[in-house]
């Protein structure tokens, strides 16, 4: 997940009466690249949107870099990757850095991508470099100050790692922080602060565990271990608010049992019939991770890629996609910190079989923009942006 960077209001914005809510506004259809699957999106702190658009069309493994200069309304393709770029992340300095496991020529190991131009052109790093075993890298963040935070597994051993890059003039520094024997953690999100500071970040995944370092990076402690019924949840997410609350949002998997009687040779036999149910869970901690809550439950719900956002206001907004058929986008809202939930947001274009939104991100005035996929199959995919205005 990405940091939830402090940013300053004008002075209008803080004099002017806000109510949460999302009924001041609805959602608009504001970028449709095609053909392309949008995977993430960010705002960086200058308030520029920027998204990325993977090509499924080609066997380059190309990713396509979108960017919106006003808050959201319009885009542009302004840069490329050179690989399947998956996960997003802004630095307060502005640069980017995008994470994924295939380059044009490589796959199978991770891959970070630098852009000090707003997305225009970008510089490939290798994060394992020297390293021995096969990185595959799930998530990145920036720190407050100069870090940057990447996490993922070993290939063959599902073996937790979180890995962070100091970086400097000369390039970034590598070093693993944190090992764990099992789990794949899926998500990343460093707390807001201030620069200079030891940076707060969280660590999500497996069948679902959350770990902090308060230190950047130096010691951790396991703060969330709950029972998902899912091994390594697949997608999931966190993201953390200013006032000490983090949001977290995973894959479940609930079974139920039934039991009927039928008559066999004259005599009762009980049949135990079990089901599967699959959603998403909402868990919360409004103590820095110290205690933790379930929130929202979603049947049929799965969360998307970077599905998880807190904006400056307070709302929390969780995008995926409804798996009942046919396939329709999915976007959640609360406005009370998570004590009642909305559907904000549920669409299907005419003419497409599926509709997923795989990822979330707002800017400091308060618009959201949402990106995903929609179509009948890979050639047909259209990477799409739906945004929410500011109230």
């Amino acid at each position: 997940m990405k940091t939830n960077h402090l940013f300053t209001l004008s002075a209008a914005l803080l004099l002017a009466p806000f109510t949460p809510t999302f009924a001041q506004s609805t959602w608009q259809t504001v970028d449709n690249a095609t053909p392309a699957a949008g995977r993430d999106i960010v705002a960086d702190p200058d308030g520029n949107f920027i998204g990325l658009d993977l090509d499924y069309t080609t066997t380059n493994a190309i990713t396509a870099v979108v960017r919106s200069i006003d808050h959201g309304t319009n885009w542009q393709t302004v840069g490329s990757i050179a690989g399947y770029a998956g996960d997003l992340t802004a630095a307060p300095d502005g640069a980017l850095f995008a994470v994924g496991n295939r380059s044009v020529t490589v796959s199978g190991r991770a891959f970070l991508w630098q852009s000090l131009d707003h997305g225009a052109t970008w510089t490939e790093i290798n994060p394992w470099a020297g390293q021995t075993g096969t990185f595959m890298c799930l998530d990145v963040a920036a720190g407050n100050s100069s870090s940057i935070y990447l996490c993922g597994y070993l290939l063959g051993g599902s073996q937790w790692v979180v890995r962070k890059g100091d970086r400097t003039v000369g390039g970034v520094t590598w070093s693993t922080v944190d090992v764990q024997s099992a789990g794949q953690p899926q998500s990343v999100v460093v707390r807001p602060g201030v620069a200079g500071q030891p940076d707060d970040v969280l660590v999500g995944g497996g069948g679902w565990t959350v770990r902090r370092s308060a230190d950047g990076g130096a010691t951790w402690t396991t703060v969330d271990s709950y029972a998902s019924g899912i091994a390594n949840g697949g997608y999931s997410g966190l993201a953390a608010g200013i006032d000490g609350s983090v949001y977290a949002v995973l894959r479940t998997a609930k079974s139920t049992s039934v039991t009927n009687w039928t008559v066999v040779k004259k005599k009762l036999v009980p049949v135990v019939t079990t089901t599967t149910e699959y959603g998403w869970q909402v868990r919360k901690s409004a103590n820095s991770g110290v205690t933790w809550a379930n929130m929202d439950y979603v049947a049929n719900g799965w969360p998307g890629n970077a599905p998880i956002t807190v904006d400056k206001f307070g709302r929390v907004f969780i995008a995926g996609w409804n798996t009942t058929s046919p396939t329709s986008w999915l976007v959640r809202g609360s406005t009370d910190g998570g004590a009642t939930w909305v559907t904000t947001d549920s669409f299907l274009p005419a003419g497409a079989t599926a509709a997923q939104a795989w990822g979330v991100g707002s800017d400091a005035l308060g618009n959201v923009c949402v990106i995903g996929s929609t179509g009948t199959s890979a050639s047909t995919y259209t990477a799409l942006i739906r945004r929410l205005a500011a109230p």
